[in-house]
C-alpha cells in the first residue's frame, strides 16, 4: 500500500487569491480521494488559483491525473486555474501523451509558476 500523498501549503510572493502547495509522495489510487479533499480544505473560498509543486511527486497513476483534473474543474467554477510546477519527466510526458498539457499550464519550476501566475494576476 502506498503511503499518503502529503500536501503542504508553500509561503511565496502572490496575490491573496493564490494557493502555493507543494505534494510530496506518490499519488496514486489508494490516496488521491483524500488529495483532492485536502486541497479543497485548503482552498477555502477565498482561493480561486492554485500552483501545485510537483516536483516531490515521484509516482502518479490514472486516478491521480483524474485528481488533478477534478482539481482543475473546481477551479474553473471559480473563475480560476491550477498551474502545475515542476513536474518529473515522466509525469510531464504523460502530460504531452494524453493531451492533458492543453488542460493545464505547466512550468518547468516553480519560480517559473509564480511567474506565469504573476503576470496572469497583473496583465499589463
Amino acid at each position: 500500500m502506498t503511503a499518503a500523498v502529503v500536501l503542504t501549503p508553500v509561503s511565496a510572493p502572490v496575490a491573496d487569491h493564490v494557493l502555493v502547495a507543494a505534494l510530496d509522495g506518490a499519488l496514486d489510487y489508494t490516496n488521491a480521494e483524500l488529495l483532492r479533499r485536502d486541497v479543497e480544505a485548503l482552498l477555502g473560498e477565498g482561493h480561486h488559483e492554485l500552483v501545485l509543486d510537483l516536483s516531490g511527486v515521484g509516482f502518479c497513476d490514472s486516478t491521480g491525473i483524474r485528481i488533478l483534473l477534478s482539481v482543475r474543474k473546481l477551479l474553473q467554477e471559480r473563475d480560476g486555474a491550477v498551474t502545475l510546477a515542476a513536474p518529473s519527466d515522466r509525469l510531464a510526458k504523460i502530460f504531452r501523451v494524453t493531451g492533458l498539457i492543453s488542460a493545464f499550464t505547466i512550468a518547468p519550476s516553480l519560480a517559473e509558476a509564480l511567474d506565469v501566475v504573476g503576470a496572469r494576476s497583473n496583465p499589463r
